[in-house]
């Protein structure tokens, strides 16, 4: 059996726009998928492949308002796809204190944080810049997150909320849109024995003001934290952080702007591979 390889190409790339599409495309029945540095690429048996379900998609054409989306396609033949995607899928060490795996990989003795991550072949693993970002801002401040309530908005496969969590919040809540990446971020909240996690399926609409955190995460696009930071805003403690990745250092002042604009306070920021994270306190 043959299937048919679609290479797609996003400028300027966005895992948050990977991720989407990657569900999206798992409806259209693409069962296998694989990361590249300008994209992704998503695989399917060839007899069911149609050409022109991906252009009718009404996510691809809300993104391409705003990002350029290419895509090219090739004939290949039938693999051991999870084998493909494991060969492919290597843990990661954050500054020698995260491991980030699959069930698959062997552990490390002696590491401080083992994050177990089955992200069915898409949804952040840490491996992209803004993940490892995140991540690395969660052990900067883990002193002050013990006992302390977490949010984790756009929480895909659930690594933030899980790093939260073994850094000692008392509660954390993690949003998603997506039902599937709901159903992965609980089955890696099982798999990592984390029971003081919620996840929930919706966007900042959910926020409610009897509801506030000590610490919001949100690793998100740019006009998406541009567009709710008031609602985080609103849900945040006094003394409280708000800590935001998900774009690109260029777009920091405009960032900063909204956030002092609702009254937050700048603290520090740090980038990696052009992406930037941002602390604004409360």
């Amino acid at each position: 059996m043959y299937y048919t390889e679609v290479n797609f190409h996003i400028t300027p790339y966005s895992e948050d726009i990977t991720d989407a599409l990657i569900s999206e495309l798992g409806h259209l029945g693409y069962d296998s998928f694989s990361y590249t540095d300008e994209g992704f690429k998503a695989y399917i048996p060839s007899k069911q492949y149609d050409k022109n379900a991906i252009s009718r998609m009404e996510i691809l054409l809300f993104f391409e308002q705003e990002y350029q989306i290419k895509w090219e396609t090739t004939q290949v033949e039938n693999q051991d796809w999870n084998k493909v995607w494991e060969e492919n899928f290597t843990p990661i060490i954050v500054k020698d204190r995260i491991l980030v795996r699959a069930g698959f990989h062997a552990s490390i003795p002696g590491i401080e944080h083992e994050i177990i991550i089955d992200p069915k072949m898409s949804f952040g693993t840490g491996h992209h810049a803004t993940t490892a970002l995140m991540l690395e801002t969660i052990l900067e401040i883990k002193p002050e997150i013990k006992n302390k309530k977490v949010l984790d908005m756009g929480c895909g496969t659930g690594i933030l909320a899980i790093m939260a969590a073994q850094s000692g919040a008392s509660e954390v809540t993690g949003i998603d849109i997506d039902e599937w990446a709901y159903n992965n971020a609980v089955e890696n909240l099982k798999t990592n024995r984390i029971s003081n996690v919620r996840i929930k399926i919706g966007d900042a609409n959910l926020l409610q003001a009897q509801q506030n955190y000590d610490i919001i995460l949100a690793n998100i696009n740019r006009n998406i934290l541009l567009n709710d930071m008031h609602r985080y805003t609103s849900v945040l403690n006094e003394n409280g952080y708000l800590i935001m990745s998900g774009f690109y250092l260029q777009d920091l002042p405009k960032i900063q702007e909204e956030a002092e604009n609702l009254g937050l306070r700048f603290k520090s920021h740090n980038v990696k591979e052009n992406w930037a994270v941002v602390i604004f306190n409360k």
